[in-house]
């Protein structure tokens, strides 16, 4: 009987552990294609997407393809998609207001279709596989700087048949997320979260000084959603660090630090 309940409490821990939803996991065929949920900015920053022909990289020859941007409000509405035609390994998007119609902080899925001669040639090599999309994102803030990637944070997105956003990732439970990343005070720091989820996620903000720490901020992301949480180099009076509290399914997100001089982006 304790054996039994010890299994019981380690499958339990297992579950809680992933962020993807064991049953929708289930539901996902060879072939089908999965996206991270990337995010775009172009609030005084600049953002261009590397999209990778997965099938052209993984055979190592140049393949005809279709790649599906579908762009999402900082609500989680979505406010705009894209259809490019490409036989390379990768493509470069470039991010503007005409393709997000205006909107300047979002994210956004990236898919592929291959033609159907493609689809038949290669059946074999693609009748246990499917393809998961997780290209480079590229961010800077001027001409001045250099581009800086990341590749995806974090997504589990696919369309069904009916052409329906669904989403394998699932909320798990409520959790402390501290960075391994001291907040410098001549520095200013913004936090860009995206919700891969079909349900609302709620995230409080901690700043820590040695001992002692204090909520600063609380939000609430809609479903498919981007939020940005700031610290300002004028609210940092000395060397910090900064936690949350989330039921995220991966509690990371993108970090921007950057001050007059410098510009760098990162995963948390």
């Amino acid at each position: 009987m304790r054996n039994l309940f010890r299994k019981l409490v380690n499958f339990k821990s297992l579950l809680n552990a992933s962020p993807f939803s064991l049953i929708n996991s289930k539901f996902i065929k060879a072939g089908e294609d999965v996206s991270d949920f990337f995010a775009f900015r172009l609030d005084g920053f600049e953002t261009i997407f590397v999209a990778e022909n997965n099938l052209a990289l993984l055979i190592g020859r140049h393949i005809e393809c279709t790649h599906l941007f579908n762009f999402f409000s900082v609500d989680g509405v979505p406010c705009g998609s894209i259809v490019v035609e490409d036989d390379k390994f990768s493509y470069r998007l470039e991010i503007n207001e005409s393709v997000t119609n205006g909107k300047e902080v979002g994210s956004f899925t990236h898919h592929i279709k291959y033609p159907d001669t493609v689809l038949d040639k290669y059946s074999e090599l693609l009748s246990d596989i499917s393809f998961q999309h997780r290209g480079y994102t590229g961010f800077r803030r001027s001409k001045d700087f250099g581009y800086s990637y990341m590749h995806g944070n974090f997504g589990g997105l696919y369309y069904d048949k009916k052409n329906r956003l669904k989403s394998l990732a699932r909320l798990r439970d409520k959790h402390i997320y501290t960075p391994q990343l001291v907040i410098k005070s001549d520095y200013s720091y913004d936090f860009l979260f995206s919700n891969p989820t079909n349900q609302s996620v709620t995230i409080k903000f901690f700043v820590i000084n040695r001992n002692s720490s204090k909520a600063v901020e609380k939000a609430l992301l809609m479903p498919y959603s981007t939020y940005k949480m700031t610290l300002s180099s004028s609210s940092i009076s000395n060397d910090c660090n900064i936690s949350w509290e989330t039921n995220f399914p991966i509690g990371r997100c993108i970090i921007f630090e950057y001050n007059s001089d410098f510009f760098d982006v990162f995963h948390s």
